[in-house]
């Protein structure tokens, strides 16, 4: 079996989607599955071709870095940039026919699913179309312009042409799946696979570092991921200077970039002992698990943050820590509170603090036991080894009907 994955971005970017497609390219390859991947004009690009952990790569566009970043770029600039739609669509087509694949996997956006489905029907190849979240919901409607909310509504209703005419549609979690069901996509075709991690990569990276060990008395706090509005940092970081008066040995380190950057920076000052420090490569992102001891998601609540699921309390997981994470429904699919992880309402900085407060004073013996759990909760259920096969039976459906 043979399939062509058409990706908007994959690495070397550490987004939680390139990451997602990386691991998923990975574990089909893995289960015997030949895949090979085409990149938008918007991935960072030096050759035509190149191999990815034993996977071809085909570049669209050969140039120097281009901006690939969650920065909302002007209106102009970006209708100027999907004319290179062209571009990418006789690309892919160049690449149907060197392979001849049985199937072609679009991953959202609709800039991969429209070249997808117009070649699907031109060759009469079976379409899957991955829709992993609301992207186009990036702020709180009585904070949009008229123009703005025309602009949301115009860009899913493109991205449900796609998935109406797709031959299956991949959503990332269940409540994401009753919003495409809601809005008109034929139940029987929408697909759930949960957002998984690449545990053969963790276990080789926990046996080649040591841990950074600490105490009861000085808990470190951390986030590692995107810097944006919804990551909700500003109320984390409250919280912890709240928390640092009881617990003054404990600190915070924040990890990552995004369009909240500076301000989140300037936050950080705030307390000597909250850290900022930066975005770091994923060959190293060891380092950053193994200077913490507990994992916080503090995501606030809205259309987005409810419909996509995180990768960072898997990680977290995985990597043997403790999480704590608000109750939005991207992370509630995830965590069972006091089981595999910690759960605070949403967007309350008190309760978050209580929490925080509760963790820390678990004796080792609650501790092991949650790290345990949560450990088979992710290599039993949370692997992409085993998503991986999910796919397979998606594809041979498609193939046999």
């Amino acid at each position: 079996m043979k399939i062509l994955h058409i990706l908007y971005q994959s690495l070397p970017q550490i987004s939680g989607s390139s990451i997602r497609s990386r691991d998923l390219l990975m574990a089909q390859k893995e289960i015997g599955i030949e895949v090979f991947a085409v990149t938008s004009p918007f991935q960072i690009a030096l050759r035509k071709s190149e191999k990815i952990n034993g996977i071809t790569y085909y570049r669209t566009r050969i140039k120097e870095k281009t901006d690939i970043s969650d920065r909302t770029k002007p209106f102009i600039i970006r209708l100027t940039r999907l004319f290179l739609i062209f571009t990418f669509y006789n690309h892919i087509k160049k690449i149907i026919k060197i392979h001849n694949p049985d199937v072609l996997h679009a991953h959202a956006m609709f800039f991969c699913g429209l070249p997808a489905l117009i070649l699907s029907i031109k060759h009469k190849i079976p379409m899957v179309y991955e829709f992993r979240s609301l992207w186009m919901l990036k702020k709180e409607n009585n904070l949009k312009s008229y123009f703005n909310r025309f602009i949301e509504k115009l860009l899913f209703k493109i991205e449900l042409f796609v998935m109406k005419r797709a031959d299956c549609v991949i959503a990332i979690n269940d409540n994401l799946r009753e919003v495409l069901i809601n809005s008109g996509i034929d139940k029987q075709k929408v697909k759930v696979v949960h957002n998984a991690i690449n545990t053969t990569l963790i276990d080789q990276l926990k046996e080649s570092h040591k841990e950074i060990t600490t105490s009861r008395e000085n808990l470190n706090f951390g986030y590692i991921g995107t810097l944006t509005p919804h990551e909700g940092l500003d109320l984390l970081i409250k919280a912890f200077s709240q928390y640092n008066f009881e617990f003054p040995n404990s600190c915070l380190f924040i990890y990552g970039n995004g369009i909240e950057e500076s301000r989140i920076k300037e936050l950080c000052k705030t307390n000597d002992k909250i850290f900022f420090m930066g975005s770091i490569d994923p060959s190293r992102v060891y380092e950053a698990f193994s200077s913490i001891d507990i994992i916080v998601n503090p995501r606030y609540k809205n259309n987005l943050t409810d419909s996509i699921t995180p990768l960072k309390p898997l990680e977290a997981m995985a990597y043997e820590k403790l999480f704590i994470g608000s109750d939005v429904g991207g992370i509630k699919e995830l965590v069972t509170d006091k089981l595999n992880g910690y759960l605070f309402t949403a967007g309350d900085a008190n309760k978050l603090v209580e929490t925080m407060r509760y963790v820390s004073c678990l004796d080792s013996e609650e501790v092991n036991k949650i790290k345990e759990e949560a450990l088979n909760y992710v290599t039993t259920e949370k692997s992409w080894l085993a998503n991986s096969k999910l796919y397979y039976k998606f594809y041979q459906n498609l193939l046999d009907g």
